[in-house]
């Protein structure tokens, strides 16, 4: 899915694949802050078992449903025609199950999407292609209550994701999907409720997928959810039994920032097990690579492997577009508000997007200066080792592998500092305010906004 000749700079912390989702139905209220620690046996009994327990019992109809959809897509006697009616009816009983409140302007923005694909352009000169996907956000943001729709963002999400990728797709020809298959598309049971987005293509692909695999899509289904699930109790439990309240503020900083990094690990992997359940190609299932992210060579590289699809999405259907007209730094600032207002009008998620934009962006320039001046390899993006043709490398040069490792100690830094914000606090049920983001950074003295200052000064004089 990476095209590694196009640069990208962008991240998106995916409400899309926001541990919310679960954790406004799956919640405790345990007190890590008593001098005594629990023990083992205490945190097992207390927190361990009852998170998998009654999570795991919470995504049972998904799953149930996950396994129709999938046995649906191999019964050859069903048209497709039917299979998307029931690829809908599956979707809406998810969205009815998990997000009630959100079927109804689910439903109204389906049909009002598919109706602006029918409008000749000549009268909405492109405009008409983001016009749903605008009001609809504005009218979740204005007129329902905060607890609601901070819900609900995620689902709402991925639909204008699904709209706007039809809607590109098909500018250019007038070869328009059929209305079975685009409410089949948006209301896939698979993607529906935790993402991730699903290129059109690859649902109507679907059914002629080869059904011999189903061992190994079991096989690697289960292996998913389990690693869901490795995670889930490192976000619920494990951080706060290792990283006590009366810790260092950096190390709480960092405590907080892996709990949400982990949480969002859980639902990618989620996610993940329900697509190869689904039917989808192993090869389309990867989300996120954790490894990559907790120990980054680069904040690039971390925009990349947080959420692979919608990196993919914001490149292809934003960036590239944007770049052509507004130079790359231009295409950046366009790619991080798109994100920003595809999360809603949110003042924490905006201010943290727009400062991993210009820390990405001026970590790639200041190290591909760098990279040319000395001939080595410390660019953000690493060579292969077969094709790199830099003089100098981590293998033949000790100065070049130190100088990764600590711009790999200044990314997991700047990830410290900005997932601090999305802390356990009793705010996140209604998204962080403005003043909790400006508390939360003041309490660390906005070290790494004046860190990514100075790196900028330094690009500034060597450019």
């Amino acid at each position: 899915m990476e095209d590694a000749g196009t640069t990208v700079f962008y991240d998106d912390e995916d409400d899309c694949l926001d541990y919310d989702c679960l954790h406004n139905s799956v919640e405790y209220d345990y007190d890590y802050a008593d001098l005594e620690k629990e023990t083992l046996r205490e945190l097992y009994q207390y927190c361990l078992s009852p998170s998998l327990h009654d999570t795991g019992h919470y995504i049972l109809p998904l799953l149930g449903s996950t396994i129709l959809f999938r046995l649906f897509i191999h019964t050859e006697y069903i048209s497709h025609k039917v299979f998307h009616i029931l690829s809908v009816i599956i979707g809406l009983y998810i969205i009815q199950h998990y997000v009630q409140e959100s079927l109804i302007v689910l439903i109204v923005f389906v049909l009002f999407s598919y109706g602006v694909l029918h409008v000749p352009k000549r009268w909405h000169r492109g405009a008409g292609i983001f016009l749903p996907s605008l009001l609809i956000i504005a009218y979740c943001e204005f007129s329902m209550e905060p607890v609601i729709w901070h819900k609900i963002r995620s689902v709402i999400m991925t639909m204008v994701m699904k709209a706007i990728s039809i809607a590109i797709d098909t500018s250019d020809s007038n070869n328009l999907p059929d209305v079975y298959s685009f409410m089949g598309y948006m209301f896939c049971g698979v993607t529906c409720l935790f993402g991730p987005w699903v290129s059109f293509k690859d649902y109507l692909s679907l059914r002629c997928s080869n059904n011999h695999q189903i061992k190994w899509s079991i096989i690697c289904g289960m292996g998913f959810a389990f690693l869901s699930f490795v995670f889930l109790s490192i976000s619920n439990c494990w951080t706060q039994w290792i990283f006590v309240d009366n810790s260092w503020k950096w190390l709480m900083a960092y405590r907080d920032a892996l709990s949400f990094r982990t949480s969002h690990y859980f639902v990618s992997y989620l996610a993940s097990a329900l697509l190869v359940l689904g039917g989808f190609p192993l090869s389309s299932s990867t989300i996120v690579k954790p490894l990559y992210i907790e120990f980054p060579r680069s904040l690039v590289q971390v925009v990349i492997y947080w959420n692979i699809p919608m990196h993919y999405w914001l490149k292809t259907y934003i960036f590239r577009p944007s770049i052509k007209n507004l130079g790359k730094f231009g295409a950046v600032t366009v790619t991080y508000l798109t994100s920003s207002l595809l999360h809603g009008l949110n003042f924490q998620l905006a201010a943290v997007l727009l400062s991993l934009g210009f820390y990405t962006y001026v970590e790639f320039q200041l190290r591909t200066i760098l990279a040319d001046t000395f001939d080595a390899c410390i660019a953000s993006k690493q060579c292969s080792k077969q094709k790199c043709a830099h003089k100098y490398n981590s293998y033949n040069c000790w100065l070049v592998f130190v100088t990764n490792l600590m711009f790999s100690g200044l990314a997991m830094f700047h990830l410290a500092y900005l997932g601090l914000m999305f802390d356990i606090s009793d705010l996140q049920e209604t998204g962080y305010s403005y003043s909790h983001t400006i508390n939360k950074w003041a309490e660390l003295g906005f070290a790494s906004h004046w860190v990514a200052l100075a790196t900028f000064c330094i690009y500034i004089l060597i450019k």
